[in-house]
């Protein structure tokens, strides 16, 4: 397949100065006068751009007198101000809107500009469709007709049936930046727990649609962020994580730290939200919450957003939900790939580099972890329990 590599080479260097493909040697003469003015145009474009940027009047920006000590230095931070919401600062909000004056009279005399422009629409302008979610019969799926902002979220009563619009958060905002984040249809399919996104944040807050009305429940769960939406078997509630609420004015500089998992009650108000699990000891942990198939456990792998991550399971089945760990340091990554009752299949590098499959029978005091499938030479990416078949993914070099 490469045997012409050399020769597609020589087309390529063509296809950079406008030339369809062609096979006929340009003369060494018309490619050198191509370059010079190719070079000469360049840098008339660089000289005339180096002498409108010279010529920019930069609005002013305030100092204010900030001294900080930090590890027995004095830090100066005048700029402190600025790091305040744009949305409820309004001295903030008019420096940046001059700044952008500013900056859009300048990108505005640039050549070539609604080239790009165009260009970019006809490659984005194409129908996508994200893979389906069956639950209760029910098709889920995300779909953009092509230039749309937000993807919409689609439903199917059956495989054959019609889709139709449950979700279309290209009507939230008029910018078209308020989007659909993370979401999760029941186990029955008559109901959908959706995070709405505003303006590129990354706080959300969870809402919840009746699928057979289109109706918006009065369920609201707010401050959540780097969650996940993970629902009970019955549809009587979900399980997300949530940082603690800032303070007034100061929702967008809060640091991510101290999340914790909850269980929401569908009907109920969020103040009455059960606490599932928290690790004030280690504040930034963030846990990603899943249920397993039958319906009976829930898994949170915690991290610290790098390599490794902590594993922890609830019984469901049990009163107190009470938190169990099972693996509770942050050597190896550890990912559940299913379970038969309470004997769990994990995909972890612990002492394999390149993954491998264990089994740990939770029933014991001290689960034995037994390989199932162990270190191979190529990379084990994926693993899943399918009708009691175990399915591996293997990235091969």
């Amino acid at each position: 397949m490469f045997k012409n590599a050399k020769s597609q080479q020589k087309v390529l260097k063509f296809d950079l100065f406008g030339f369809r493909r062609s096979y006929q040697p340009l003369r060494r003469a018309t490619l050198f006068a191509l370059a010079l003015l190719f070079t000469t145009h360049f840098a008339s474009a660089c000289t005339e751009s180096t002498a409108m940027m010279s010529t920019i009047a930069y609005p002013e920006t305030k100092q204010v007198n900030v001294v900080e000590e930090h590890f027995g230095q004095m830090i100066a931070d005048p700029y402190r101000w600025l790091e305040n919401d744009v949305r409820n600062d309004k001295e903030v909000a008019a420096w940046v809107e001059s700044q952008n004056k500013v900056t859009n009279a300048h990108l505005n005399t640039l050549p070539g500009r609604d080239i790009f422009r165009d260009r970019l629409k006809q490659l984005y302008n194409y129908e996508r469709f994200t893979f389906p979610v069956k639950k209760g019969g029910r098709y889920f799926y995300l779909h953009n007709s092509g230039l749309q902002n937000q993807q919409v979220l689609y439903v199917r009563d059956s495989v054959d049936g019609a889709g139709r619009v449950l979700i279309d958060p290209n009507s939230w905002a008029e910018d078209g930046a308020t989007a659909l984040a993370e979401w999760s249809a029941s186990d029955n399919g008559k109901r959908v727990a959706y995070a709405v996104q505003d303006g590129g944040t990354d706080w959300r807050t969870i809402r919840v649609l009746d699928v057979n009305t289109g109706k918006v429940l009065d369920d609201e769960v707010k401050w959540a962020r780097l969650t996940s939406i993970a629902w009970v078997k019955d549809g009587s509630g979900f399980f997300y994580a949530r940082f603690p609420e800032p303070k007034q004015g100061e929702a967008f500089q809060a640091i991510a730290e101290n999340q914790t998992v909850y269980f929401h009650t569908l009907g109920t108000p969020q103040t009455q939200d059960r606490l599932v699990y928290a690790t004030p000891d280690q504040p930034t942990l963030v846990h990603t919450i899943d249920i397993t198939k039958d319906g009976r456990y829930v898994t949170i792998a915690s991290t610290p957003v790098s390599i490794g991550n902590k594993l922890t399971v609830v019984d469901l089945q049990s009163a107190d939900w009470k938190p169990r760990k099972l693996v509770d340091n942050l050597d190896d990554e550890w990912s559940v790939v299913g379970n038969v009752g309470t004997k769990f299949f994990l995909r972890t590098t612990q002492d394999a580099p390149r993954f491998k499959v264990v089994t740990m029978d939770i029933a014991a005091a001290n689960p034995a972890i037994t390989d199932v499938v162990p270190e191979q030479d190529s990379v084990l990416s994926d693993a899943s329990l399918v009708g009691g078949r175990l399915l591996i993914s293997s990235l091969v070099t």
